[in-house]
């Protein structure tokens, strides 16, 4: 099975290890600190030179509510889907039968006359229930 007295001899043993690599810290290249020093130094003057701006151009309110919905695309879509939603609220459903491209719908009946006068009055259930009878 398992002999726990190796796991403590173990441990003492990875404790020495770590003890001396910390005592023996080793040193970097001179070359090494040479090299990172001069590209920090490049970097800088390049970063001077280019006229390096601290503040970001602020933003106006319109591309605030435009990268809050989404981007361009999903503002197309919304303004898509609000007119199409006016189109079929001011010319009502019937509208959908005459559409160019919707003859798919041409197919079902629409209500009028009497009929309409009970979805008129929110009487839907009662229609519902002599349809089912």
């Amino acid at each position: 099975m398992t002999d726990h007295q190796n796991h403590k001899d173990a441990f003492d043993d990875l404790d020495a290890l770590f003890a001396e690599a910390r005592a023996t810290r080793p040193e970097m290249p001179e070359t090494l600190t040479a090299r990172i020093l001069a590209a920090a130094s490049e970097e800088q003057s390049r970063q001077q030179a280019s006229g390096f701006k601290a503040d970001p151009p602020r933003r106006g309110t319109l591309a605030l509510l435009v990268a809050a919905l989404g981007g361009w695309t999903s503002v197309g879509g919304l303004v898509a889907a609000s007119c199409t939603g006016l189109w079929i609220g001011i010319a009502g459903p019937e509208a959908l039968r005459n559409a160019p491209g919707l003859s798919v719908f041409s197919t079902f009946s629409v209500v009028s006359g009497e009929e309409y006068s009970a979805y008129e009055t929110f009487d839907l259930a009662s229609v519902v229930a002599e349809d089912m009878q």
